[in-house]
């Protein structure tokens, strides 16, 4: 899965949100990179329980942070 995470502002925030991510079931890899792009590997069967976390979880993250699945 990939989604483009914008209004990531703190380098500490983009690591924490990242890390959440990395820990949830069925999470294989999971990178954010600088671009905005956050490229996700994980167990097909638990991709839509995945996805829901990182557009629950990025605005949590810092402030007016928006996550939208491109692929």
């Amino acid at each position: 899965m990939v989604f483009f995470v914008s209004g990531l502002t703190c380098q500490e925030c983009a690591d924490k949100l990242e890390s959440h991510i990395q820990r949830q079931p069925g999470v294989i890899g999971a990178a954010l990179m600088v671009n905005g792009k956050f490229i996700i590997e994980c167990e097909e069967d638990m991709a839509e329980a995945i996805a829901n976390e990182v557009l629950v979880s990025a605005p949590k993250a810092q402030g007016q942070v928006t996550a939208k699945r491109i692929q």
